[in-house]
């Protein structure tokens, strides 16, 4: 990702275009570079499968009615994407790895692996879209287990991020790194 989004609008479309990409590249690996790794060295596929497992909860929680969420203080603003990125990576700096339901074990064809994640990053934008205004991003609180309480703009950002970590991650492991 080159910007930094943050309007509902900007997230959305940053939505909308990493579910262009990573499909696209996951899609193309031979079977044999999809499944190439362990459960200690993740495969593409490994990989792909947490994603859909991180991305799921989070397209949920945008549907549940926002009554049910944690009012965040209004004094508190939404940090930026980028402050949520390098949070992010001082978490993993501490040695903090995927643990519980969010362990991946890929089941299944890699088109059906593709055509799930694609799906997960298709509820976001919908559930993005018809449930929240920009304003609302910034009243609700969802509990990232890691990060904590985060806004739910910042669970946006950190979705984005996350998607775009692991991406990344497995095109540096192929040596197959895209310039945006």
């Amino acid at each position: 990702m080159t910007g930094q989004p943050y309007s509902q609008d900007e997230i959305r479309d940053a939505l909308g275009a990493m579910r262009v990409r990573a499909p696209a590249f996951f899609a193309a690996l031979s079977p044999g570079e999809f499944t190439r790794g362990t459960a200690e060295r993740w495969s593409p596929a490994h990989h792909l499968h947490h994603l859909i497992l991180s991305n799921k909860p989070v397209a949920y929680a945008l549907t549940l009615p926002q009554d049910r969420l944690p009012l965040r203080p209004g004094d508190l603003p939404s940090r930026e994407y980028m402050q949520v990125r390098d949070l992010y990576r001082e978490a993993l700096a501490t040695g903090v790895r995927a643990s519980g339901r969010y362990l991946p074990d890929p089941h299944g064809t890699q088109d059906a692996l593709v055509a799930e994640y694609s799906g997960t990053l298709e509820l976001l934008e919908h559930n993005l879209l018809m449930y929240w205004t920009d304003a609302e991003l910034d009243a609700h609180t969802l509990v990232h287990p890691v990060l904590g309480p985060l806004s739910v703009r910042e669970m946006l950002f950190f979705t984005l991020y996350h998607n775009e970590h692991h991406l990344k991650g497995v095109q540096a492991s192929l040596n197959r790194t895209e310039n945006p």
